[in-house]
């Protein structure tokens, strides 16, 4: 089975300059990107102040789970 030569780029001659390849988003690509980003953020900073809210109104404390005691409750069974 015959292997096939190549040559290697460095001794290919070409008519044209290295090119060069951009890496990376360009164009409305990367805005709509940073649209998104800034878009989670705002989400994720609204959810959270709507959690402390709810724990705020809701009157959750490490001991009890936030039921409110009605008049003449002491707890005693």
């Amino acid at each position: 089975m015959p292997q096939e030569q190549y040559a290697p780029r460095s001794t290919m001659q070409t008519s044209e300059g290295p090119q060069v390849y951009k890496v990376g988003i360009y164009g409305w690509r990367k805005r709509c990107l940073y649209f998104f980003v800034l878009l989670l953020m705002i989400l994720i900073l609204v959810n959270l102040a709507m959690t402390i809210w709810i724990l705020k109104v809701m009157n959750f404390t490490i001991v009890s789970k936030g039921y409110p005691k009605r008049c003449g409750e002491d707890g005693g069974g």
